[in-house]
């Protein structure tokens, strides 16, 4: 599977199919990930077309296959070359990924969108809020979420959804099977007599689909729970699906002297539930301080991850090799 992600200094993070202004630069990154226990040579090749069908890219340029050794557990990124959106509509992505250069074999590959250019404005959102939530550190593999947008009156406070919203989803996407892993929050406040909202959220989907709603992805049902529990009248709403595979965070080490005994808690039930080791009981867990917690999870990390690969559960999903990530980067407006 692919994420593709559309980033520039004006629009953060925008996903796949997200609205670029004409005259911007892309740049396609691509990660290829070995997830076998001995090094593999991983292979890539995309081509990129405009709105008119149009060739834009051919990656790479001299050879018809990309080739690179990548260690077990590891992944490759792969970036193409600059070019311009300077067409309205829709441009296009086809990426393989293969194995075995001796015989070259398609193990994964993705065909549609990369972008829609538009000489639309987007509105001036303003990110209120990022979290990055601790099960972000610990997982890999694939992800569902999207964007969810919606109006409400002038008079929603930005300080609720600010204060309790990243809280509250993750209960409810905890109550639907799934995890969170990402959300920011965004609004635009320009509108004299509504408020845009825009919404994006990444998470571990459910690993079965028994009581999801009919009709709707089941974390913007999630979403909606929780603007109605905050009694925020929604005007209207839309939400866009984007699923992927899910690159775990860098950085534990960093964040994880700031957690709570709460936090820590959770974090650890979740990597006992991840790696299917036996549960520490609520009680002994309760029991334990925060140093001692800390330190319980560091002796999980030691025991489950391979020496060298700092928390990469590296055994996840079908196959050998799978494309973890494809991301265009917008740069600036070129002048």
């Amino acid at each position: 599977m692919i994420q593709l992600e559309v980033l520039s200094p004006s629009y953060n993070k925008l996903s796949a199919g997200s609205s670029v202004p004409i005259g911007q630069e892309g740049l396609v990154h691509i990660w290829g990930q070995n997830n076998s226990a001995f090094e593999q040579a991983l292979g890539i090749s995309w081509i990129v077309r405009d709105p008119d069908g149009l060739l834009v890219e051919v990656y790479p340029e001299n050879k018809d296959i990309e080739w690179s050794a990548t260690g077990a557990g590891k992944d490759h990124e792969f970036i193409g070359g600059r070019f311009e959106f300077f067409k309205e509509g829709i441009y296009t992505i086809d990426v393989k990924l293969f194995m075995n250069p001796d015989s070259p074999t398609v193990v994964d590959s993705y065909e549609g969108a990369l972008c829609t250019t538009t000489t639309e404005v987007p509105p001036p959102f303003e990110l209120l809020e990022e979290t990055i939530y601790p099960y972000a550190y610990i997982y890999d593999g694939p992800h569902e979420g999207g964007i969810f947008t919606f109006k409400s009156d002038p008079l929603t406070p930005a300080s609720w959804i600010t204060g309790r919203l990243a809280t509250s989803c993750e209960d409810e996407v905890r109550k639907a099977g799934g995890k969170m892993l990402e959300m920011r929050v965004y609004v635009d406040k320009s509108p004299l007599l509504w408020t845009d909202w825009k919404i994006e959220v990444i998470m571990m989907p459910p690993k079965t689909t028994a009581g999801r709603p009919v009709g709707i992805v089941w974390w913007a049902a999630a979403i909606l729970i929780v603007l109605a529990i905050a009694l925020i009248i929604v005007l209207t709403w839309a939400a866009t699906e984007i699923v992927g595979l899910f690159k775990r965070k860098v950085g534990l080490e960093d964040v994880k002297p700031a957690w709570g005994k709460e936090t820590l808690i959770g974090t650890i039930q979740d990597s006992e539930e991840y790696w299917e080791r036996t549960p520490t009981p609520v009680e002994t867990l309760e029991g334990m301080s925060e140093g001692e917690l800390r330190d319980y999870l560091d002796k999980i990390a030691e025991e489950e991850v391979p020496p060298g690969v700092s928390w990469l559960p590296w055994a996840i999903g079908a196959g050998v090799v799978g494309i973890g990530a494809a991301a265009l980067l917008a740069a600036r407006k070129k002048k």
